[in-house]
């Protein structure tokens, strides 16, 4: 279940800050971004500078994970990812939604968290957006600047505006 607890939420913004303004690197980065974000050693996680998130609290990684420079995670919702995944840069991945009525939202100023989930084995090409409740399935590859609007299925190549599926691999 997400977590948005906003003293945490700045504790962790910091935290990006100072690895963004290259304050660690090597050993030191690594440690950095276990400490952000509670990785285990086995998990084998490395997300290059800069890159930003909401929460931070939200973004679940498996084992050997792999993002590219400038990619944003706005977890108000959970994101998790899989095992083997990379992301090529600026890849945003969006849990974050609001009321299409425009009364509502503006009454309300709600925010609606919905999970972003993505496979074992996946590929996302660089500048991809991926929106709030899509789901990516294992061994899937999402072409570089596609949007993804709704949700794909394994053992696919899928690219546009919006994404489909191209072909199955």
């Amino acid at each position: 279940m997400a977590v948005r607890d906003r003293q945490q939420r700045n504790v962790k913004r910091e935290k990006v800050q100072e690895i963004n303004n290259g304050i660690y690197s090597g050993a030191s980065l690594k440690a950095a971004e276990s400490e952000l974000f509670n990785l285990e050693v086995r998990q084998n996680v490395y997300i290059e500078p800069p890159f930003y998130i909401d929460y931070g609290s939200n973004v679940h990684f498996g084992e050997k994970f792999y993002a590219n420079t400038g990619c944003i995670f706005i977890d108000t919702g959970d994101i998790f990812f899989g095992n083997n995944v990379t992301l090529g840069p600026r890849v945003q991945i969006y849990t974050a939604t609001h009321p299409v009525n425009a009364k509502e939202r503006i009454e309300t100023g709600l925010v609606i968290a919905e999970q972003v989930t993505i496979g074992e084995n996946v590929w996302i090409g660089g500048g991809v957006i991926i929106n709030p409740g899509v789901t990516i399935g294992d061994n899937t590859v999402i072409g570089s600047g596609s949007v993804v609007t709704k949700s794909i299925p394994a053992n696919v190549l899928a690219a546009g505006n919006p994404a489909v599926v191209k072909k199955h691999i």
